[in-house]
């Protein structure tokens, strides 16, 4: 399944977030899948189907 994981600098909570498509089986996969491959400088925001 395809998921949108979006993320932003952590603490700006104004900066706009920063949507990832990525594929996984579950919302929980693909968090750990775009995380892994961001900077430690960012968060994730949330994750929607797509």
């Amino acid at each position: 399944m395809s998921w949108f994981v979006r993320h932003r600098p952590k603490g700006d909570t104004s900066a706009e977030a920063v949507a990832v498509e990525t594929g996984a089986p579950t919302p929980a996969d693909a968090i750990d899948q775009v995380r892994a491959t961001l900077p430690e400088d960012r968060i994730v925001t949330s994750v929607a189907p797509y």
